[in-house]
């Protein structure tokens, strides 16, 4: 008899599991604006997903980029890097956020000169606009729309987060799936590869 209740613990327990991971898809999610992107994938790292619409035509990424587990102290990150993944931070162009206590979310453009960034507000080298963030349930999500060249249908990707102390961001941890947050993603295909080493 024990032995079955504890067959029946497990089974529930891998079920319970097996849903809980189903769940945490960008294919099943609903935005709660009721938006909708015509394509999304599954980030391999650090709780996160990228959601976009490309038009080819006029260089337009309308994205949206969700991380989940993010705690009221933690800042993301989600940049394209126009050069290179390696190293993928230096150039890279990005979009922060962060909670506030009591308001909506800080999101704001910053262009990373190297590693020793304080991720300090800035101009990229592409318009972004519609930037906007929101943050409930533990979940960061920052919206936004790039004008990118017509002819940049693939793009390097890296996301990231880290601690927030005094309202400022701070260095990210060095362990390997803050340093393998990064990738190639076609944004017609769909196709995406991660790439594994130096940050």
């Amino acid at each position: 008899m024990a032995k079955i209740v504890r067959l029946v613990v497990i089974v529930s327990a891998l079920a319970s599991l097996f849903i809980s991971s189903s769940a945490q898809t960008c294919k099943n999610y609903t935005f709660a604006s009721s938006k909708v992107f015509t394509n999304c994938t599954d980030l391999p790292y650090l709780n996160s997903f990228f959601h976009w619409t490309y038009d080819r035509s006029s260089g337009k990424l309308d994205m949206a980029y969700r991380h989940t587990g993010v705690s009221a102290s933690t800042w993301v990150a989600w940049a394209i890097n126009p050069t290179t993944l390696s190293p993928a931070m230096p150039g890279a162009q990005s979009l922060v956020a962060y909670p506030q206590s009591g308001s909506a979310p800080k999101v704001y453009t910053s262009p990373i000169q190297g590693y020793s960034t304080q991720l300090a507000e800035g101009n990229l080298q592409y318009e972004v606009t519609n930037l906007t963030a929101s943050y409930e349930n533990n979940e960061m999500i920052i919206f936004g729309t790039w004008s990118l060249p017509t002819n940049m249908t693939s793009i390097n990707q890296l996301w990231q987060d880290g601690p927030l102390s005094g309202g400022s961001p701070q260095v990210h941890s060095t362990g390997n799936p803050n340093i393998n947050s990064k990738g190639t993603l076609d944004l017609l295909s769909g196709q995406s590869a991660t790439s594994v080493g130096r940050e």
